[in-house]
Protein backbone atom coordinates (compact mmCIF):
# COMPACT_ATOMS: atom_id res chain seq x y z
CA UNK A 1 0.00 0.00 0.00
CA UNK A 2 2.83 2.52 0.74
CA UNK A 3 2.47 6.14 0.71
CA UNK A 4 0.50 6.08 -2.23
CA UNK A 5 -2.33 4.58 -0.33
CA UNK A 6 -1.95 7.32 2.31
CA UNK A 7 -2.97 9.78 -0.63
CA UNK A 8 -5.61 8.03 -2.02
CA UNK A 9 -7.36 7.98 1.14
CA UNK A 10 -6.35 11.28 1.79
CA UNK A 11 -7.98 12.63 -1.60
CA UNK A 12 -11.00 10.38 -1.13
CA UNK A 13 -11.77 12.37 2.87
CA UNK A 14 -11.23 15.40 1.07
CA UNK A 15 -13.90 14.64 -2.05
CA UNK A 16 -16.48 13.35 0.58
CA UNK A 17 -16.16 16.37 2.87
CA UNK A 18 -16.61 18.73 -0.58
CA UNK A 19 -19.84 16.16 -1.02
CA UNK A 20 -20.81 16.61 3.13
CA UNK A 21 -20.23 20.41 2.22
CA UNK A 22 -22.71 20.62 -0.66
CA UNK A 23 -25.97 18.54 1.33
CA UNK A 24 -25.23 20.80 4.00
CA UNK A 25 -25.86 23.29 1.86
CA UNK A 26 -28.37 22.06 0.48
CA UNK A 27 -30.40 21.33 3.37
CA UNK A 28 -29.92 25.11 4.44
CA UNK A 29 -31.77 26.39 1.86
CA UNK A 30 -34.86 23.69 1.34
CA UNK A 31 -37.09 26.79 1.92
CA UNK A 32 -35.69 28.91 -0.47
CA UNK A 33 -37.58 28.73 -3.74
CA UNK A 34 -35.08 30.40 -6.21
CA UNK A 35 -32.34 27.80 -4.64
CA UNK A 36 -31.35 24.96 -7.26
CA UNK A 37 -29.98 21.52 -5.48
CA UNK A 38 -26.20 20.90 -5.86
CA UNK A 39 -24.56 17.38 -6.07
CA UNK A 40 -20.84 17.30 -6.26
CA UNK A 41 -19.22 15.71 -9.17
CA UNK A 42 -16.18 13.64 -8.44
CA UNK A 43 -14.26 12.13 -11.03
CA UNK A 44 -10.40 9.91 -10.71
CA UNK A 45 -7.60 11.44 -10.46
CA UNK A 46 -4.54 11.34 -13.20
CA UNK A 47 -2.81 7.80 -13.03
CA UNK A 48 0.79 6.68 -12.96
CA UNK A 49 2.60 4.19 -13.99
CA UNK A 50 4.85 1.91 -11.40
CA UNK A 51 8.09 0.47 -12.94
CA UNK A 52 6.48 -2.33 -14.53
CA UNK A 53 4.80 0.19 -16.96
CA UNK A 54 0.83 -0.80 -14.70
CA UNK A 55 -1.16 2.21 -14.23
CA UNK A 56 -1.70 2.59 -11.04
CA UNK A 57 -4.48 5.17 -9.21
CA UNK A 58 -3.68 8.15 -7.33
CA UNK A 59 -7.19 8.88 -6.02
CA UNK A 60 -10.13 11.21 -6.88
CA UNK A 61 -11.01 14.84 -7.35
CA UNK A 62 -14.25 16.80 -6.92
CA UNK A 63 -14.35 17.44 -10.59
CA UNK A 64 -17.19 20.58 -9.69
CA UNK A 65 -20.46 21.64 -7.96
CA UNK A 66 -22.97 21.43 -10.34
CA UNK A 67 -26.61 22.51 -10.19
CA UNK A 68 -29.41 20.01 -11.06
CA UNK A 69 -31.46 21.95 -13.55
CA UNK A 70 -33.17 21.50 -17.04
CA UNK A 71 -32.54 24.64 -18.89
CA UNK A 72 -35.04 23.50 -21.19
CA UNK A 73 -38.01 23.30 -18.71
CA UNK A 74 -36.55 27.28 -17.91
CA UNK A 75 -36.38 28.37 -21.32
CA UNK A 76 -40.32 27.37 -21.53
CA UNK A 77 -41.53 28.62 -18.49
CA UNK A 78 -40.08 32.15 -19.24
CA UNK A 79 -41.69 32.21 -22.42
CA UNK A 80 -45.25 31.42 -21.43
CA UNK A 81 -44.64 34.03 -18.09
CA UNK A 82 -44.56 36.84 -21.48
CA UNK A 83 -47.82 36.21 -22.07
CA UNK A 84 -49.34 35.31 -18.46
CA UNK A 85 -48.18 38.35 -17.52
CA UNK A 86 -50.19 40.12 -20.90
CA UNK A 87 -53.09 38.70 -20.17
CA UNK A 88 -53.29 38.74 -16.26
CA UNK A 89 -52.42 42.29 -16.47
CA UNK A 90 -55.05 43.19 -19.11
CA UNK A 91 -57.57 40.89 -17.69
CA UNK A 92 -57.08 43.16 -14.00
CA UNK A 93 -57.88 46.55 -15.60
CA UNK A 94 -60.09 45.10 -17.86
CA UNK A 95 -61.92 44.41 -14.65
CA UNK A 96 -61.24 47.85 -13.08
CA UNK A 97 -62.83 48.78 -16.32
CA UNK A 98 -65.80 46.90 -15.65
CA UNK A 99 -66.54 47.99 -12.06
CA UNK A 100 -66.12 51.85 -13.20
CA UNK A 101 -69.30 50.81 -15.65
CA UNK A 102 -71.14 49.48 -12.44
CA UNK A 103 -73.87 47.57 -14.12
CA UNK A 104 -74.08 45.11 -11.42
CA UNK A 105 -75.89 47.32 -9.24
CA UNK A 106 -78.80 49.60 -9.31
CA UNK A 107 -76.53 52.71 -9.84
CA UNK A 108 -74.86 52.16 -13.20
CA UNK A 109 -75.32 54.11 -16.07
CA UNK A 110 -78.26 51.72 -17.36
CA UNK A 111 -80.84 52.60 -14.55
CA UNK A 112 -79.81 55.90 -14.65
CA UNK A 113 -81.09 56.09 -18.40
CA UNK A 114 -84.38 54.14 -17.54
CA UNK A 115 -85.16 56.54 -15.15
CA UNK A 116 -83.96 59.48 -17.66
CA UNK A 117 -86.43 58.48 -20.35
CA UNK A 118 -89.12 57.41 -17.93
CA UNK A 119 -89.10 61.28 -16.87
CA UNK A 120 -89.98 61.92 -20.77
CA UNK A 121 -92.71 59.73 -20.75
CA UNK A 122 -94.63 61.17 -17.72
CA UNK A 123 -94.07 64.35 -19.02
CA UNK A 124 -95.79 63.70 -22.03
CA UNK A 125 -98.76 63.41 -20.56
CA UNK A 126 -99.01 65.69 -18.32
CA UNK A 127 -96.69 68.84 -20.01
CA UNK A 128 -98.33 71.63 -17.69
CA UNK A 129 -96.79 70.28 -14.99
CA UNK A 130 -93.64 71.54 -12.87
CA UNK A 131 -93.41 68.61 -10.59
CA UNK A 132 -92.51 66.39 -13.61
CA UNK A 133 -90.75 68.89 -15.32
CA UNK A 134 -88.56 69.29 -12.08
CA UNK A 135 -88.73 65.24 -12.14
CA UNK A 136 -87.12 65.80 -16.14
CA UNK A 137 -84.52 68.08 -14.47
CA UNK A 138 -83.44 65.87 -11.64
CA UNK A 139 -83.02 62.91 -14.07
CA UNK A 140 -81.07 64.47 -16.86
CA UNK A 141 -78.64 66.24 -13.98
CA UNK A 142 -78.50 62.13 -12.27
CA UNK A 143 -77.66 61.21 -15.88
CA UNK A 144 -74.71 63.84 -16.73
CA UNK A 145 -73.50 63.65 -13.23
CA UNK A 146 -73.12 59.94 -13.98
CA UNK A 147 -71.65 59.99 -17.33
CA UNK A 148 -69.40 62.73 -15.95
CA UNK A 149 -67.85 60.34 -13.41
CA UNK A 150 -67.56 57.34 -15.60
CA UNK A 151 -65.53 59.56 -17.77
CA UNK A 152 -63.76 60.66 -14.27
CA UNK A 153 -62.48 57.32 -13.39
CA UNK A 154 -61.65 56.23 -17.03
CA UNK A 155 -58.91 58.83 -17.19
CA UNK A 156 -58.13 58.49 -13.30
CA UNK A 157 -57.60 55.08 -14.70
CA UNK A 158 -55.39 55.62 -17.46
CA UNK A 159 -53.44 57.92 -15.49
CA UNK A 160 -52.51 55.31 -12.84
CA UNK A 161 -52.01 52.99 -15.69
CA UNK A 162 -49.48 55.48 -17.03
CA UNK A 163 -47.69 55.12 -13.63
CA UNK A 164 -47.92 51.90 -13.29
CA UNK A 165 -46.40 51.39 -16.77
CA UNK A 166 -43.52 53.82 -15.84
CA UNK A 167 -42.96 52.10 -12.79
CA UNK A 168 -42.56 48.57 -15.07
CA UNK A 169 -40.48 49.99 -17.14
CA UNK A 170 -38.25 51.27 -14.46
CA UNK A 171 -38.20 47.94 -12.93
CA UNK A 172 -37.08 46.22 -16.61
CA UNK A 173 -33.67 48.66 -16.18
CA UNK A 174 -33.34 47.80 -12.64
CA UNK A 175 -33.31 44.12 -13.08
CA UNK A 176 -31.04 44.25 -16.67
CA UNK A 177 -28.77 46.20 -14.26
CA UNK A 178 -28.59 43.62 -12.19
CA UNK A 179 -28.52 40.57 -14.34
CA UNK A 180 -24.82 42.55 -15.85
CA UNK A 181 -24.21 42.76 -11.77
CA UNK A 182 -24.29 39.03 -11.70
CA UNK A 183 -22.84 38.19 -15.13
CA UNK A 184 -19.58 40.42 -13.94
CA UNK A 185 -19.71 38.15 -10.26
CA UNK A 186 -20.04 34.85 -12.02
CA UNK A 187 -17.34 35.30 -15.11
CA UNK A 188 -14.82 36.82 -12.20
CA UNK A 189 -15.65 33.78 -9.83
CA UNK A 190 -15.48 30.79 -12.54
CA UNK A 191 -12.60 32.58 -13.52
CA UNK A 192 -9.94 31.11 -11.28
CA UNK A 193 -10.77 27.74 -13.05
CA UNK A 194 -13.19 25.02 -14.54
CA UNK A 195 -13.34 23.24 -11.40
CA UNK A 196 -14.80 26.85 -9.69
CA UNK A 197 -18.98 27.00 -9.74
CA UNK A 198 -20.97 30.58 -8.69
CA UNK A 199 -24.14 28.43 -8.16
CA UNK A 200 -25.46 30.70 -5.69
CA UNK A 201 -25.28 33.65 -7.73
CA UNK A 202 -26.68 31.84 -11.11
CA UNK A 203 -29.60 30.98 -8.44
CA UNK A 204 -30.23 34.75 -7.91
CA UNK A 205 -29.57 35.73 -11.55
CA UNK A 206 -31.98 32.98 -12.58
CA UNK A 207 -34.87 34.19 -10.23
CA UNK A 208 -34.17 37.95 -11.85
CA UNK A 209 -34.73 36.55 -15.55
CA UNK A 210 -37.96 34.57 -14.46
CA UNK A 211 -39.21 38.48 -13.46
CA UNK A 212 -37.89 40.06 -16.64
CA UNK A 213 -39.62 37.02 -18.49
CA UNK A 214 -43.10 38.07 -17.02
CA UNK A 215 -42.35 41.87 -18.18
CA UNK A 216 -41.19 41.89 -21.32
CA UNK A 217 -40.50 39.03 -24.27
CA UNK A 218 -37.12 37.83 -23.64
CA UNK A 219 -35.02 35.89 -25.19
CA UNK A 220 -31.78 34.26 -23.60
CA UNK A 221 -28.39 31.89 -23.77
CA UNK A 222 -25.31 31.74 -21.92
CA UNK A 223 -22.25 32.44 -23.66
CA UNK A 224 -18.67 31.11 -23.30
CA UNK A 225 -18.43 33.08 -19.92
CA UNK A 226 -20.88 31.77 -18.07
CA UNK A 227 -22.38 35.38 -19.17
CA UNK A 228 -25.97 35.17 -19.70
CA UNK A 229 -26.68 37.10 -22.94
CA UNK A 230 -30.65 38.67 -22.86
CA UNK A 231 -32.66 39.97 -25.88
CA UNK A 232 -35.69 41.70 -27.00
CA UNK A 233 -37.08 40.73 -30.21
CA UNK A 234 -33.34 40.23 -31.15
CA UNK A 235 -31.83 43.30 -29.86
CA UNK A 236 -29.62 42.54 -27.03
CA UNK A 237 -30.04 44.26 -23.68
CA UNK A 238 -27.50 42.32 -21.29
CA UNK A 239 -24.07 41.06 -22.82
CA UNK A 240 -20.97 40.77 -21.98
CA UNK A 241 -20.07 44.46 -22.26
CA UNK A 242 -22.76 45.45 -19.82
CA UNK A 243 -26.84 46.29 -20.27
CA UNK A 244 -28.16 48.76 -22.37
CA UNK A 245 -31.33 50.34 -20.43
CA UNK A 246 -34.67 50.86 -22.08
CA UNK A 247 -35.35 54.48 -22.75
CA UNK A 248 -38.46 55.86 -21.36
CA UNK A 249 -39.82 59.52 -22.49
CA UNK A 250 -43.06 61.21 -22.43
CA UNK A 251 -44.61 61.95 -25.00
CA UNK A 252 -46.90 65.33 -25.19
CA UNK A 253 -49.90 63.10 -23.49
CA UNK A 254 -47.30 62.60 -20.42
CA UNK A 255 -47.63 59.06 -21.62
CA UNK A 256 -44.45 56.93 -21.07
CA UNK A 257 -43.38 56.14 -24.48
CA UNK A 258 -40.29 52.78 -24.36
CA UNK A 259 -37.65 53.09 -26.83
CA UNK A 260 -33.63 51.37 -27.52
CA UNK A 261 -31.32 53.16 -25.65
CA UNK A 262 -28.91 52.98 -29.02
CA UNK A 263 -31.21 53.73 -31.96
CA UNK A 264 -33.91 55.48 -30.25
CA UNK A 265 -36.83 53.42 -32.05
CA UNK A 266 -39.42 52.68 -30.34
CA UNK A 267 -39.99 49.30 -29.15
CA UNK A 268 -43.70 46.94 -29.85
CA UNK A 269 -44.01 44.56 -26.87
CA UNK A 270 -46.31 43.11 -29.41
CA UNK A 271 -48.79 42.36 -26.91
CA UNK A 272 -46.36 40.39 -24.73
CA UNK A 273 -45.36 40.57 -20.87
CA UNK A 274 -46.77 42.77 -18.43
CA UNK A 275 -45.39 46.25 -19.69
CA UNK A 276 -46.98 45.47 -23.09
CA UNK A 277 -50.32 44.89 -21.01
CA UNK A 278 -50.20 48.47 -19.30
CA UNK A 279 -48.93 50.07 -22.01
CA UNK A 280 -51.93 48.50 -24.17
CA UNK A 281 -54.63 48.97 -21.64
CA UNK A 282 -53.54 52.52 -21.46
CA UNK A 283 -53.77 53.15 -25.18
CA UNK A 284 -55.77 51.30 -26.82
CA UNK A 285 -58.36 49.56 -23.69
CA UNK A 286 -59.19 52.41 -21.79
CA UNK A 287 -58.97 54.58 -24.60
CA UNK A 288 -61.65 52.31 -26.71
CA UNK A 289 -64.42 52.48 -23.84
CA UNK A 290 -63.62 56.50 -23.53
CA UNK A 291 -64.25 57.07 -26.52
CA UNK A 292 -67.29 54.73 -26.75
CA UNK A 293 -69.11 56.73 -23.89
CA UNK A 294 -68.17 59.82 -26.29
CA UNK A 295 -70.33 59.00 -28.61
CA UNK A 296 -73.09 57.60 -26.50
CA UNK A 297 -73.37 61.07 -24.61
CA UNK A 298 -72.22 63.25 -27.99
CA UNK A 299 -75.00 61.99 -30.37
CA UNK A 300 -77.72 61.89 -27.78
CA UNK A 301 -76.98 64.68 -26.62
CA UNK A 302 -77.02 66.37 -30.20
CA UNK A 303 -80.48 64.45 -30.76
CA UNK A 304 -82.14 65.53 -27.33
CA UNK A 305 -81.23 69.68 -27.87
CA UNK A 306 -82.06 69.38 -31.81
CA UNK A 307 -85.57 68.14 -30.89
CA UNK A 308 -85.61 70.45 -27.84
CA UNK A 309 -84.62 74.17 -29.53
CA UNK A 310 -87.19 73.08 -31.93
CA UNK A 311 -89.95 73.10 -28.97
CA UNK A 312 -91.66 76.03 -26.82
CA UNK A 313 -91.37 76.23 -23.12
CA UNK A 314 -94.16 77.18 -20.84
CA UNK A 315 -94.46 80.65 -22.23
CA UNK A 316 -94.22 80.14 -25.81
CA UNK A 317 -90.37 80.75 -26.07
CA UNK A 318 -88.21 79.11 -28.21
CA UNK A 319 -86.46 76.02 -27.01
CA UNK A 320 -83.12 76.36 -25.68
CA UNK A 321 -80.26 73.44 -25.73
CA UNK A 322 -81.24 71.19 -23.29
CA UNK A 323 -77.74 69.64 -22.94
CA UNK A 324 -73.80 72.46 -22.86
CA UNK A 325 -70.14 71.12 -22.99
CA UNK A 326 -70.47 68.75 -25.96
CA UNK A 327 -68.73 70.50 -28.10
CA UNK A 328 -65.51 69.09 -26.05
CA UNK A 329 -63.23 66.87 -26.99
CA UNK A 330 -64.24 64.47 -23.91
CA UNK A 331 -68.20 65.17 -24.07
CA UNK A 332 -68.69 62.89 -21.50
CA UNK A 333 -66.59 64.69 -18.54
CA UNK A 334 -68.02 68.01 -19.34
CA UNK A 335 -71.95 67.90 -20.54
CA UNK A 336 -74.38 69.64 -18.17
CA UNK A 337 -77.74 70.54 -17.96
CA UNK A 338 -77.89 73.64 -19.14
CA UNK A 339 -78.32 76.16 -16.43
CA UNK A 340 -81.04 78.51 -17.65
CA UNK A 341 -83.50 75.11 -17.06
CA UNK A 342 -83.29 75.19 -13.47
CA UNK A 343 -86.51 77.30 -14.50
CA UNK A 344 -88.20 74.08 -14.94
CA UNK A 345 -90.90 76.48 -17.35
CA UNK A 346 -88.15 76.98 -19.73
CA UNK A 347 -87.98 73.08 -20.44
CA UNK A 348 -89.77 72.95 -24.19
CA UNK A 349 -92.01 70.37 -24.50
CA UNK A 350 -94.82 71.93 -27.21
CA UNK A 351 -94.62 71.69 -30.81
CA UNK A 352 -97.73 74.67 -31.17
CA UNK A 353 -96.77 76.79 -27.88
CA UNK A 354 -99.93 75.26 -26.51
CA UNK A 355 -99.96 74.55 -23.04
CA UNK A 356 -101.11 71.03 -22.89
CA UNK A 357 -99.01 69.95 -26.11
CA UNK A 358 -96.07 67.13 -25.05
CA UNK A 359 -95.20 66.78 -28.98
CA UNK A 360 -91.67 67.35 -28.29
CA UNK A 361 -91.52 65.12 -25.07
CA UNK A 362 -92.57 62.38 -27.32
CA UNK A 363 -89.96 63.43 -30.35
CA UNK A 364 -87.24 63.01 -27.15
CA UNK A 365 -88.82 59.64 -26.09
CA UNK A 366 -89.06 58.10 -29.49
CA UNK A 367 -85.30 58.87 -29.65
CA UNK A 368 -84.50 55.58 -27.32
CA UNK A 369 -86.03 53.48 -29.86
CA UNK A 370 -84.39 55.16 -32.90
CA UNK A 371 -81.43 53.88 -34.67
CA UNK A 372 -78.84 56.48 -33.53
CA UNK A 373 -75.89 54.72 -33.56
CA UNK A 374 -73.51 52.70 -35.79
CA UNK A 375 -71.40 49.20 -34.83
CA UNK A 376 -68.33 50.95 -33.02
CA UNK A 377 -65.44 50.78 -35.16
CA UNK A 378 -67.31 50.39 -38.25
CA UNK A 379 -66.54 52.99 -41.29
CA UNK A 380 -70.11 53.00 -42.36
CA UNK A 381 -71.85 55.85 -40.08
CA UNK A 382 -74.90 54.26 -41.09
CA UNK A 383 -76.98 54.21 -37.72
CA UNK A 384 -78.31 50.97 -36.82
CA UNK A 385 -78.74 50.75 -33.44
CA UNK A 386 -80.73 52.67 -30.51
CA UNK A 387 -79.28 54.02 -27.45
CA UNK A 388 -80.04 50.97 -25.57
CA UNK A 389 -78.32 48.31 -27.78
CA UNK A 390 -75.13 50.39 -28.01
CA UNK A 391 -74.66 50.86 -24.91
CA UNK A 392 -75.77 47.03 -24.04
CA UNK A 393 -72.73 46.62 -26.93
CA UNK A 394 -70.44 48.22 -24.93
CA UNK A 395 -70.81 46.48 -21.57
CA UNK A 396 -70.96 43.15 -23.00
CA UNK A 397 -67.91 44.04 -25.14
CA UNK A 398 -65.98 44.36 -21.39
CA UNK A 399 -67.52 41.05 -19.91
CA UNK A 400 -66.34 39.58 -23.34
CA UNK A 401 -62.67 40.67 -23.30
CA UNK A 402 -62.12 39.88 -19.77
CA UNK A 403 -63.68 37.00 -20.11
CA UNK A 404 -61.52 35.84 -23.10
CA UNK A 405 -58.36 37.29 -21.24
CA UNK A 406 -59.04 35.46 -17.59
CA UNK A 407 -59.71 32.08 -20.11
CA UNK A 408 -56.23 32.75 -21.42
CA UNK A 409 -54.89 33.21 -17.63
CA UNK A 410 -56.14 30.03 -16.22
CA UNK A 411 -54.39 28.14 -19.05
CA UNK A 412 -51.56 29.98 -18.93
CA UNK A 413 -51.56 29.37 -15.18
CA UNK A 414 -52.01 25.47 -15.46
CA UNK A 415 -49.37 25.26 -18.41
CA UNK A 416 -47.22 27.06 -15.98
CA UNK A 417 -48.15 25.53 -12.85
CA UNK A 418 -46.98 22.14 -14.73
CA UNK A 419 -43.84 23.36 -16.04
CA UNK A 420 -42.96 24.84 -12.23
CA UNK A 421 -44.14 21.06 -10.97
CA UNK A 422 -41.49 19.14 -13.22
CA UNK A 423 -38.78 22.06 -12.52
CA UNK A 424 -39.31 21.43 -8.66
CA UNK A 425 -39.80 17.71 -9.17
CA UNK A 426 -35.76 17.97 -11.01
CA UNK A 427 -34.37 21.25 -8.62
CA UNK A 428 -35.88 21.23 -5.30
CA UNK A 429 -34.24 19.92 -2.04
CA UNK A 430 -35.64 16.80 -0.72
CA UNK A 431 -34.61 16.39 2.74
CA UNK A 432 -35.12 12.64 2.35
CA UNK A 433 -32.49 12.46 -0.39
CA UNK A 434 -30.23 14.67 1.04
CA UNK A 435 -30.30 12.13 4.51
CA UNK A 436 -29.56 9.52 2.00
CA UNK A 437 -26.66 10.92 0.39
CA UNK A 438 -25.09 12.57 3.76
CA UNK A 439 -25.32 8.92 5.47
CA UNK A 440 -23.88 7.60 1.94
CA UNK A 441 -20.95 10.05 2.07
CA UNK A 442 -20.49 9.81 5.90
CA UNK A 443 -19.48 6.14 5.74
CA UNK A 444 -17.53 6.85 2.52
CA UNK A 445 -15.37 9.50 5.03
CA UNK A 446 -15.29 7.18 7.74
CA UNK A 447 -13.89 4.46 5.57
CA UNK A 448 -10.88 6.49 3.81
CA UNK A 449 -10.30 7.43 7.56
CA UNK A 450 -10.10 3.84 8.52
CA UNK A 451 -7.57 3.24 5.79
CA UNK A 452 -5.59 6.04 6.76
CA UNK A 453 -5.47 4.58 10.27
CA UNK A 454 -4.52 1.62 8.71
CA UNK A 455 -1.82 2.75 6.92
CA UNK A 456 -0.61 4.31 9.68
CA UNK A 457 -0.12 1.06 12.19
CA UNK A 458 1.52 -0.22 9.44
CA UNK A 459 4.09 2.23 8.98
CA UNK A 460 4.72 2.49 12.92
CA UNK A 461 5.05 -1.51 13.00
CA UNK A 462 7.55 -1.11 10.22
CA UNK A 463 9.46 2.12 11.59
CA UNK A 464 9.04 0.81 15.11
CA UNK A 465 8.56 -2.82 16.05
CA UNK A 466 10.37 -4.40 13.24
CA UNK A 467 14.04 -5.77 13.61
CA UNK A 468 14.02 -5.08 17.68
CA UNK A 469 14.23 -8.73 18.18
CA UNK A 470 17.88 -9.84 18.92
CA UNK A 471 19.00 -6.44 20.31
Amino acid sequence: MGFGGLYISVSGINANKKALDTVSHNIANVNNPNYVRQSAIHSERSSTRDETGFPRGTGVNTQNIRQIRDEFLDIKLRREMATFGYHSTKSEILNQVETIFNEISSSGLQNVMDEFWDGWAELYKEPDSLTIRGIVHENAVAFTTTVNHISTQLRDLQFELNKEMLNKANEVNTLLAKMAEFNSHIKRIEGYGPHVSANDFRDERNAVLDRLAELIPITHYENQYGEEVVSLFGKDLVSSGGFSPVDIELNSKGHGEIYWSDTGGSIDLKGLGELGGYIDARDSVVVEYQERLNILVERLGEAINEIHMSGKDLHGGDGLPFFVGLDSQDPAAAIRVNPSLGSFERIAVSESGAIGDGEKAKEILDLRERPLFSAYGDHDDTPIMSIDRFYRELVMSIGLERQQSRTMVENQQTLIDQIRNRRQEISSVSLDEEMADMLKYQHSYIANSRVINAIDEMIDLVVNRMGIAGR
